[in-house]
C-alpha cells in the first residue's frame, strides 16, 4: 500500500513536471519549426472543415455534429495564429514567412467562419464556402512546402528558401 502510494506521488510528480516543460520547450523552438507545426496544424483544421461541410451538404453528419468539428477547426486555426504571431523573426526572411503564415491561416479561419455562418444562422450559402474553404486548403498546402523546404534548409544560409525559384 505504501509503495502504491509513492508510486502515485512520483506519477504526479512527473506529469507535473512535464506540463511544466512542455510550454518552456514549445519556447525553444526555430521560427521555421513554429511555422511548420503551424502549417500543418492549419491544413488539418480546413481539410477537416472541407470534410464536414461536405457530409452536411450530402446530408450525413448533424448539424450539431459539424458545428462542433466547426468550431473546433476554429480553435485550432486561432491556436495556430496565435503561436505564429508571437514568433520572433531573427531574419527579413521569417519576417516575410511569418506574415505569409498568418495571411494563410486567417484565410482559412475566414473560411471556417463563413461555413459556420451559414450553417449555424444562414449567413450565406453553404455550397458558397466550398470553393472558399478549398482556396484556404490549397494555400496553406502550397505554403506547406514552402515551410517544409525553409525548416529542412541550413539555418545560415544566405541564399534563402530552399528550392525556391523566387
Amino acid at each position: 500500500m505504501q509503495a502504491s502510494r509513492r508510486s502515485r506521488a512520483a506519477s504526479a510528480a512527473a506529469s507535473a513536471a512535464l506540463v511544466l516543460a512542455v510550454p518552456l520547450l514549445a519556447g525553444c523552438a526555430s521560427p521555421e519549426a513554429t511555422f511548420e507545426a503551424a502549417v500543418g496544424q492549419g491544413v488539418a483544421a480546413t481539410e477537416t472543415a472541407r470534410l464536414v461541410v461536405d457530409q452536411q451538404l450530402d446530408e450525413r453528419t448533424f448539424t450539431t455534429t459539424a458545428l462542433a468539428t466547426l468550431g473546433d477547426a476554429r480553435r485550432e486555426l486561432v491556436a495556430a495564429s496565435g503561436q505564429v504571431a508571437g514568433t520572433d523573426a531573427a531574419s527579413e526572411a521569417e519576417s516575410e514567412t511569418r506574415t505569409e503564415v498568418l495571411d494563410a491561416l486567417d484565410a482559412a479561419l475566414d473560411a471556417v467562419n463563413a461555413a459556420r455562418d451559414a450553417m449555424a444562422s444562414g449567413v450565406g450559402s453553404l455550397e458558397a464556402v466550398v470553393p472558399q474553404l478549398d482556396a484556404a486548403a490549397d494555400g496553406l498546402t502550397a505554403l506547406e512546402q514552402t515551410v517544409d523546404a525553409d525548416a529542412d534548409s541550413p539555418a545560415d544560409s544566405p541564399a534563402g528558401p530552399a528550392g525556391s525559384d523566387g
